[in-house]
């Protein structure tokens, strides 16, 4: 049984998001599982009903904190090459290259960068000349591209998709109900309305 532990969570407060043990447990359980009921959930959580699960997942997506998708298994599909391709390019045109290049259909990651490169990708391919002429014929090739480097990705061991919440992020939920009074205090907002601490989250 997973313990969602209350009692030892250092108060901290994210960009008006509250986690707590719970909700990291739950998002824990989601990823092993996304299609886990709230019953079952709640019989691996100490002491949390299924209304509750329910009711914190409801919020977290919500408020974007996660999203219950379908996630693609590149390697299922035949694309056992992963590589990282580092690009250079003009400062001006980091931007729009970076947007062309995160709709190519074998770009699993974009993202902005600093230090010695201005664009990462995560490309995938089925072999090795696939993953060559991709970056060759088709990256290499796109307008603003100056320079590309290629690595190969022999172990991949953690994926975006994987993260697990911190647990550093997480508090307790007397906390989080200090932190709720207190932000009700400063807003005016009446703590009346707010749900059972119970279902905070």
């Amino acid at each position: 049984m997973l313990v969602a532990n209350t009692e030892k969570s250092e108060a901290i407060e994210m960009a008006g998001r509250i986690l707590d043990q719970i909700d990291a447990a739950i998002v824990d359980l989601l990823q092993e599982d996304g299609r886990m009921s709230a019953v079952e959930m709640a019989s691996r959580l100490e002491g949390v009903t299924p209304r509750v699960v329910r009711h914190r997942i409801k919020k977290l997506v919500r408020d974007g904190v996660i999203s219950v998708t379908a996630v693609v298994h590149p390697k299922a599909l035949g694309y056992d090459i992963m590589a990282d391709v580092l690009i250079e390019t003009e400062v001006s045109s980091i931007p729009d290259l970076a947007r062309q290049l995160s709709e190519l259909d074998h770009v699993t990651y974009t993202s902005c960068a600093t230090g010695e490169s201005d664009i990462s990708i995560q490309v995938v391919a089925r072999s090795v000349e696939e993953l060559y002429r991709m970056v060759q014929e088709q990256i290499h090739q796109m307008p603003g591209v100056s320079r590309t480097r290629t690595y190969l990705l022999p172990l991949a061991l953690k994926f975006t998709y994987n993260w697990k919440v911190p647990r550093e992020v997480c508090i307790d939920q007397g906390s989080a109900a200090q932190l709720v009074q207190d932000q009700a205090g400063r807003t005016g907002f009446s703590a009346s309305s707010l749900p059972p601490p119970s279902q905070r989250g």
